[in-house]
């Protein structure tokens, strides 16, 4: 039987050989303590390049999800929010690879927002997890939405948090934004080559995370983060991530693949609006999305709540109950409510 002319090209391009399931050499350990929905356990996943971080939360044979942070914050983003779900849950927070705890790329690789795709493949296979649920929080809340459209038989439930999808790329500035993404990276490469980070301290710390969220972090918040996203080393303190992340990832996201990516998600979906959250995209474009997914999906709900881009780790009381009758009853909620 002929091969489709399109999957034989793909794989020219790519020179992927027809039976290769995986290039990866990886294996996860976990600590011998076992993990409560109020006591995570640690856990480490390691990959060819080094070692991927991540906490886990809930009994071990629960309902099997993944949470992924935002931009520059790490897997402790949830760790006021996670005691107050449904205890069934399985709750696997990741520290995605040059943040929290998970070692940096090698040199020369640049980060880009595909990263998650395979991160999640791999990490889903490690577990032995076919079906399972997403929870992800701006950065992280864009890449589970994209896997749910690029794999939605694996998906059942999906929750987005303050972000539906990633930045538009608007063709009339690509140029632009590849020009000062790869200058960016260059100086920090050159930056990281030139020896570590001038340590500062630990207010110092403080006043950067909070000005660097517009304000959406809180002292407490930042001590949370800071459990797994600072380090003290002699003269003070540096952030752990890999200062590379500085710089915008290189990855287009044009708005028409990703609404063709959401009308391939099957899933329970919620979405969660912040209201004080940063706007990246008018409400018409945010809403046209949300139209998007009921294409195939389930039940899709959105929803908006009072408080800023981290307000799940500031005031996670205003998001969990509606997380919570999501797991249990996706179905009663409406399609679209707006809540305070």
């Amino acid at each position: 039987m002929a091969e489709d002319p399109q999957k034989l090209l793909f794989r020219m391009q790519h020179i992927i050989p027809q039976k290769l399931v995986s290039a990866a050499n990886v294996s996860h350990t976990e600590a011998t303590a076992s993990s409560s929905h109020d006591v995570p356990m640690d856990i480490e996943f390691r990959m060819t390049w080094g070692k991927v971080a991540a906490k886990a939360w809930g009994p071990h044979d629960g309902r099997p999800v993944f949470a992924l942070h935002g931009w520059l914050d790490n897997a402790g983003t949830f760790d006021t929010l996670i005691p107050l779900l449904p205890k069934n849950l399985r709750i696997v927070a990741v520290d995605t690879a040059g943040h929290g705890l998970s070692d940096h790329y090698p040199p020369d690789i640049a980060y880009n927002f595909f990263d998650c795709l395979v991160a999640i493949e791999r990490l889903a296979g490690l577990l032995k997890w076919e079906k399972f649920s997403l929870i992800g929080h701006s950065m992280g809340a864009a890449m589970s939405m994209l896997y749910a459209g690029v794999f939605p038989e694996k998906v059942d439930t999906l929750v987005c948090l303050d972000l539906a999808r990633a930045e538009v790329t608007r063709p009339e500035t690509v140029g632009y934004r590849l020009r000062k993404t790869v200058g960016k990276l260059l100086k920090y490469e050159a930056a990281i080559v030139a020896g570590p980070e001038k340590p500062f301290t630990y207010e110092v710390a403080v006043e950067k995370s909070i000005n660097g969220s517009f304000g959406s972090l809180n002292r407490n918040a930042c001590e949370v983060l800071f459990k797994r996203g600072l380090k003290q080393v002699d003269g003070g303190y540096v952030f752990r991530r890999d200062r590379r992340l500085m710089a915008a990832p290189l990855t287009l996201t044009p708005k028409e693949d990703q609404l063709a990516m959401a009308r391939e998600v099957t899933a329970n979906v919620l979405i969660i609006k912040f209201a004080q959250g940063p706007d990246f995209e008018s409400r018409d474009n945010f809403m046209e999305h949300v139209e998007n997914l009921k294409t195939k999906a389930k039940n899709v709900c959105f929803v908006e709540v009072d408080g800023a881009h981290h307000v799940h780790l500031t005031n996670p009381d205003r998001v969990a109950s509606i997380i919570s009758d999501f797991f249990i009853a996706p179905s009663s909620n409406p399609h679209t409510s707006v809540q305070s």
